[in-house]
């Protein structure tokens, strides 16, 4: 991954050309850039229900876990039940 470093005072020309750094202006910084990776083509996106199908491994003999059921739990946990 190639980075570069840039050691420099924020002036009004780079606040102008990137105005996230305006905050900075006056201030001397080090300005890191780093090389970043192709973006993924974004798969479809899941319900709620699908996502926590698709990542909780369930031991044999247990059904999947309704939004109910979850709420449930949180509330007699926290009512120390």
């Amino acid at each position: 991954m190639d980075v570069i470093r840039l050691d420099t005072t924020i002036d009004e020309a780079l606040a102008r050309a990137l105005p996230a750094l305006r905050p900075l202006l006056g201030r001397h910084v080090e300005l890191v850039a780093a090389e970043m990776p192709a973006s993924r083509p974004s798969r479809s996106k899941l319900t709620v229900d699908e996502l926590f199908a698709s990542r909780i491994d369930l031991p044999p003999g247990v059904g999947p876990v309704s939004l109910e059921d979850m709420e449930r739990a949180i509330i007699e946990g926290a009512l120390g039940r």
